[in-house]
């Protein structure tokens, strides 16, 4: 399988840049770390199948939903604050997953992009800093949600084609019309590496021939 056929290629990145998806699970872990266990734990495993929902929006269903209190805008900061510290040492610390390196040298005549649910400047930082931001158009992240990030992509650029590990990468691509594979070496989502349907890849070495 390649890509050839596409002249835009939209990337999730962690679980298909980064195999960063179970540090993201454990630094969201720590961020908690003053709450019942057993909260934490439910929650946890909330964000294994919400992987690419940005962490204001995850940081406010912990408190409005597990925790189950008002919202409350000191500790909404406090959580974020703890996690974004903890993000920051995770990529430094991250490898890449199996295929990429090679796939964005055989793709860099592409328009290629990144739409994370991770924080936006975090992640230009990461790239410049890892010397690979010149291999994309843009990189784009929250608090702006993936839908429409991969939507405005979508309406400027032609045939694309989004690679994910999650269920928002799925419905961000069938939101904007365009086809999905879905990669499942690094994915938290159990039943997604379950549906016979979806066009699926282990890993970006998969695009290469």
């Amino acid at each position: 399988m390649n890509l050839n056929s596409y002249d835009t290629i939209i990337l999730d990145c962690d679980g298909v840049i980064f195999d960063s998806n179970n540090l993201k699970l454990d630094a969201f872990r720590d961020a908690l770390n003053d709450y019942d266990n057993n909260i934490v734990d439910d929650f946890i495993e909330y964000f294994k199948i919400s992987f690419g929902t940005s962490r204001y929006n995850l940081a406010k269903v912990f408190i409005t939903e597990f925790l189950k209190i008002e919202f409350d805008e000191k500790l909404y900061q406090e959580i974020l604050l703890k996690y974004s510290k903890n993000c920051v040492i995770l990529y430094q610390n991250s490898c890449f997953t199996d295929g990429f390196l090679d796939f964005i040298q055989t793709y860099k005549d592409k328009k290629i992009f990144i739409a994370s649910g991770s924080d936006e400047e975090e992640l230009k930082e990461v790239f410049k800093t890892k010397k690979l931001n010149t291999y994309f158009i843009d990189i784009f992240g929250s608090p702006k949600k993936k839908k429409d990030i991969v939507f405005d992509i979508v309406k400027k650029y032609n045939n694309a084609i989004m690679i994910g590990d999650a269920k928002s990468d799925m419905l961000s691509a069938q939101n904007a019309n365009i086809d999905f594979i879905f990669m499942k070496q690094y994915s938290t989502n159990e039943e997604m590496k379950k549906d016979k349907t979806l066009t699926t890849i282990n890993n970006l070495g998969d695009l290469i021939e």
